[in-house]
């Protein structure tokens, strides 16, 4: 009878151990492997291109502009999350169902990713909105809002802002950060029965952060379209009435100050500003892009291969903006192939 006993435990040993395994390995290996590998790729090319835009900036003196503060903000937020991806691929490649570092570490990879991501979303807020302020309010020179200082500012409070919404709900519970043994990444574990709230948390920041970025950049269109048709008419009517050029100048001139516009100078700027809002406007739709997938994976309910996926898209959001720099704008293009060839920058 004893040895029967024992049989039967053994035998239910045997059929609970698998059961376990393949709970905690859901994901196959192969996909994890591919991820892991994907994010070594990103970690090189991410850190390599942000740290290449921060110097830039800092030895570039042409790049030493206003906006450039939030651009370099930018590149520190993904260079900061890029450092962390090594540490997502030892989770990925794990085949013990535990993290193989300190389960501290991977708390700390995870906040850290977050923060990134919020700081770099509500960063792109910012740079839209200084864009909307310098083409439409503030144009002539560093006035109102666009200073360095209050631009610094506008910096500290976007990083105590993503540190507090980012970290403090799981302090307070709402939330545990940690491995997720189902896709095997340091993020949120199920162990919590308030992560909805955290992701539903997370969800909102992003979804609220895109609308006010597209809202600042379709006022900047529209003030854009307005400026020029005013322009055509005016241009219109001079031809019209045969007026000399001079006096043409001289009446545009003081029509669109009395009108509130500003005078021909100040359209010329306007154009060079309008290429720096296109490239950075082109930096918002990859964001929007890039993390299109995980919020599609949101809308559908259930769990995935895809999730895991989406997720590498959205954290390939980190290496683009660099790719974008370099091959978009003049003032970046150049100062990267200095650096990159070792030539003194004039």
């Amino acid at each position: 009878m004893v040895v029967t006993q024992v049989d039967s435990t053994s035998l239910d040993m045997i059929t609970i151990i698998p059961s376990v395994t393949s709970e905690i390995n859901v994901v196959a290996f192969k996909h994890r492997a591919i991820v892991a590998a994907i994010l070594l790729v990103f970690a090189l090319v991410g850190l390599l291109g942000n740290a290449l835009v921060i110097i830039s900036v800092i030895v570039g003196r042409r790049l030493r502009t206003i906006t450039n503060i939030l651009v370099v903000n930018l590149a520190f937020a993904d260079f900061m999350a890029c450092t962390f991806f090594p540490f997502q691929s030892a989770g990925l490649l794990s085949q013990t169902g535990r993290y193989p570092l300190h389960e501290t570490v991977c708390a700390a990879v995870a906040a850290v990713q977050y923060i990134s991501a919020c700081c770099s979303v509500y960063t792109l807020v910012a740079i839209s909105f200084v864009r909307w302020y310098v083409i439409t309010r503030s144009i002539r020179g560093h006035q109102g809002l666009h200073t360095p200082k209050k631009i610094a500012i506008m910096v500290v409070i976007i990083w105590i802002f993503s540190i507090s919404f980012m970290v403090v709900p799981p302090v307070l519970g709402i939330g545990t950060l940690g491995y997720s043994q189902y896709y095997s990444l340091c993020s949120l574990t199920k162990t919590n029965e308030l992560g909805n709230y955290y992701v539903v948390l997370q969800g909102a920041l992003i979804v609220i952060a895109l609308l006010l970025t597209l809202v600042f950049y379709i006022r900047i269109l529209c003030h854009v379209l307005r400026h020029n048709k005013q322009f055509r008419v005016k241009y219109a009517v001079d031809e019209d009435t045969g007026s000399s050029s001079t006096e043409a100048h001289q009446n545009k001139a003081s029509s669109s100050i009395a009108a509130g516009s500003r005078p021909p100078m100040i359209k010329a700027i306007n154009r060079k500003e309008i290429e720096i809002t296109k490239n950075l406007f082109m930096v918002v739709c990859v964001f929007m892009f890039c993390f299109l997938a995980t919020i599609v994976n949101f809308i559908i309910p259930g769990t995935s291969v895809f999730t895991l996926y989406s997720i590498m898209i959205a954290f390939g959001n980190s290496i683009v903006n660099p790719i974008i720099y370099g091959l978009n704008h003049p003032n970046f293009q150049e100062v990267f192939i200095t650096i990159i060839c070792c030539r003194p920058i004039r």
